[in-house]
């Protein structure tokens, strides 16, 4: 009688000639992905329609459906933000309707389903974005078509051939010019080497001041019933050369143009004479990246005594547009504020 287990059979290992390697098994499963990948990129009918192009017609299909409501184009996959309702805006689209309800005095809505839009609600969507991530980009001077998006990036630095030459002819106004207007420029590159000193000499004039006070300021809006036009921010007082000051913005609407003025003025009444040269920037603490360069540096002076003591009105130097919009699209305005005293 045998004295073998049942089991034994069950725990017997196939001959090693019989086994998968895992390398067989890691080649059989890429073969298998690679031959799903060229079935659904030659494959029609089966995505898109009867007629469809497959994973293209995917591509071009989501591409239409994710642009910005306003402007109609694909945003960037950092820079978009949705409205409680999902519909999609670029970040300079959503500035720009926040800054202009502000300047017309309006609720800020998302121009397709009309929901309130603030923001500080303003959120993005995960899916949103790694599908925007996945969509194909084109680079801006060939038109060359890349899957990833990093790869543009390599190809604009190192192997486009006309990223230089589409900008220079696209800026560049010779051709159009007679010889003479050529010679009059050439006479004046001088002068033009001259001005470009100016800002280099400005900021030895700053750095050679008796002392430098510098302040982050809450800008707040100023109503009616403070005597002041209604579109007016104004700074919290601050102390600085041992007297009282105040940084005031107007905001100046003619027809579509809009500017923005700023003045600083002396709330005290000052002992002596103070030669003050002033600076407006963004502070870096609380701004984007994209906000740093919205002001461009510009210094102004101005003599304070008693009898002169607001300094002139002067233009905010801005970036453009986009830049005027952002600024007023914040939901706590601040300005960061340098001055420089000069005995």
């Amino acid at each position: 009688m045998s004295n073998a287990n049942p089991n034994d059979n069950n725990n017997e290992q196939p001959p090693a000639a019989k086994r998968q390697r895992l390398s067989d098994v890691a080649s059989k499963d890429e073969s298998t992905l690679n031959e799903i990948s060229t079935t659904m990129d030659s494959s029609e009918g089966e995505v898109g329609g009867s007629s469809g192009g497959g994973v293209s017609d995917l591509r071009e299909l989501l591409h239409n459906i994710l642009v910005c409501v306003v402007c109609r184009e694909v945003p960037q996959p950092h820079d978009f933000y949705q409205c409680s309702h999902g519909h999609i805006m670029c970040e300079d689209c959503k500035t720009a309707v926040l800054a202009v309800a502000i300047f017309n005095k309006t609720r800020a809505c998302c121009p397709s389903c009309r929901s309130l839009i603030r923001n500080y609600d303003q959120e993005q969507n995960l899916v949103v974005r790694q599908t925007l991530w996945e969509l194909p980009i084109s680079c801006p001077s060939c038109n060359d078509q890349f899957s990833d998006r990093k790869d543009l990036s390599r190809h604009l630095e190192f192997v486009c051939p006309y990223k230089d030459s589409v900008l220079h002819d696209s800026d560049c106004g010779f051709p159009q010019k007679q010889g003479k207007e050529i010679l009059d420029i050439l006479l004046h590159v001088e002068d033009r080497e001259l001005e470009a000193q100016k800002p280099v000499l400005k900021l030895h004039r700053v750095l050679s001041a008796s002392r430098v006070e510098f302040f982050t300021l809450r800008m707040k809006w100023i109503h009616h019933s403070e005597g002041l036009h209604p579109r007016t921010l104004e700074s919290e007082t601050i102390r600085a050369f041992e007297e009282d000051w105040v940084l005031r913005l107007r905001l100046k609407r003619a027809g579509e143009k809009i500017t923005v003025s700023g003045q600083l003025l002396l709330s005290t009444t000052p002992r002596v004479s103070l030669m003050v040269d002033h600076l407006i920037q963004m502070p870096q603490s609380v701004c984007s990246a994209k906000q740093l360069h919205d002001i461009r540096p510009r210094i102004y002076r101005h003599i304070f005594d008693s009898t002169g003591k607001c300094a002139n009105r002067q233009e905010l130097p801005l970036a453009g547009p986009q830049a005027l919009y952002r600024l007023f699209a914040m939901t706590r305005i601040q300005l960061r504020l340098w001055m420089f005293l000069h005995y």
